[in-house]
């Protein structure tokens, strides 16, 4: 996985055949989450920066993203909200396992949580920020100028 296209494919297989995700979306930032109607359990990715690097003669460039795992709970049921809240943070957890067994390079951050009322339930979500990195072509190779 050399390119933000093969991550996404890597990660929407990861979505669609975990058992406990119903969706998955890729957005461009943070406030394309409001208003979006959610089957749940969904799963987001966002990308939100990037950096280049040539450290250790090893070009490579990083990305962090950040992912959200959102669910909905019974307003009125605490084991409920504390155990979705519980599954959201185990399918993070998974995705990165899964990284780490596809042997790629990812650093996760602290996963935050975050419940909102609704009308007549709760969405539950964890998410967390983390970075990957990916190979670079070597400097040798051309360079595309007109």
């Amino acid at each position: 996985m050399n390119n933000l296209v093969d991550f996404y494919e890597f990660a929407k297989d990861f979505a669609e055949r975990h058992m406990m995700i119903n969706e998955f979306f890729v957005l461009g930032n943070e406030d394309e989450l409001q208003g979006l109607d959610f089957t749940y359990r969904a799963f987001v990715l966002i990308p939100l920066a990037s950096n280049i690097s040539r450290e250790g003669n090893r070009p490579v460039y990083t990305v962090e993203f950040l992912i959200l795992v959102g669910d909905k709970a019974d307003e009125n049921d605490a084991l409920q909200l504390l155990s979705s809240t519980e599954e959201n943070i185990f399918v993070i957890g998974q995705f990165q396992d899964y990284l780490q067994q596809q042997m790629k390079d990812a650093e996760f951050g602290d996963i935050e949580i975050v419940n909102q009322l609704r009308d007549d339930y709760n969405i539950t979500s964890a998410y967390t920020r983390f970075t990957m990195t990916f190979e670079r072509k070597s400097y040798k190779r051309p360079i595309n100028l007109t």
